[in-house]
């Protein structure tokens, strides 16, 4: 089963793909698109780690300091008040 295939076309002489597949029984299928043209290809296999299922606001849980945080909350406030005022 693919998971995600994406083909980038750098210019006329350049054409990379990539796809994330499973791997059942130590053996993958790789489906290349009609219109990617080669007669040889490289092929690299890496493995990938499961994205996890933490949300970000608990993955990023205490990345910065309160102090920190109160700063960016308090700029941003500004930067909204910003928006609302009269500039004509």
């Amino acid at each position: 089963m693919i998971i995600f295939a994406t083909l980038i076309k750098k210019n006329k002489n350049m054409q990379a793909l990539r796809q994330i597949v499973d791997v059942k029984d130590n053996s993958l299928h790789i489906l290349l698109p009609t219109d990617f043209k080669a007669d040889k290809v490289e092929i690299i296999v890496f493995p990938i780690k499961e994205q996890s299922k933490i949300k970000n606001s608990e993955r990023f849980s205490g990345a910065i300091s309160k102090e920190t945080a109160g700063k960016l909350h308090k700029h941003l406030n500004e930067v909204r008040n910003e928006w609302e005022r009269n500039i004509y």
